[in-house]
């Protein structure tokens, strides 16, 4: 149940978006067990050849929903590794939420709890 809806917040639920999430699931889970991937090897896995136009498209489409969300990319030289980052989610939510905050409630003012 919770797979389903962080592929929700990050993809949204147009049928085009909700056609990702078994290849989207893949990816979070290959990535939660190795920790950190080359961009190459995670292409690899996938199945998607990023030496062609049409690969990298859709290995594009494929994770940049993640990125600023759950995914960070850290480039060394011309190796580019990604890894999912709890801390990146959290700020994300967080910010989501100082943002819906003035709509759903008429005090404006940050809480004490909220400022920490």
């Amino acid at each position: 149940m919770a797979m389903d809806e962080l592929l929700q917040i990050l993809y949204g639920t147009h049928p085009k978006s909700v056609r990702l999430y078994p290849e989207a699931e893949k990816t979070i889970n290959f990535l939660r067990e190795k920790k950190s991937v080359s961009r190459e090897e995670l292409a690899s896995f996938l199945g998607i050849d990023i030496s062609t136009s049409n690969g990298k498209k859709h290995f594009y489409t494929l994770i940049s929903p993640m990125f600023n969300k759950i995914l960070v990319s850290e480039r060394s030289g011309k190796t580019v590794l990604y890894h999912l980052s709890y801390d990146m989610f959290r700020v994300y939510i967080d910010g989501i939420r100082r943002k819906v905050k003035y709509y759903l409630t008429n005090n404006t003012e940050d809480t004490e709890e909220e400022k920490k």
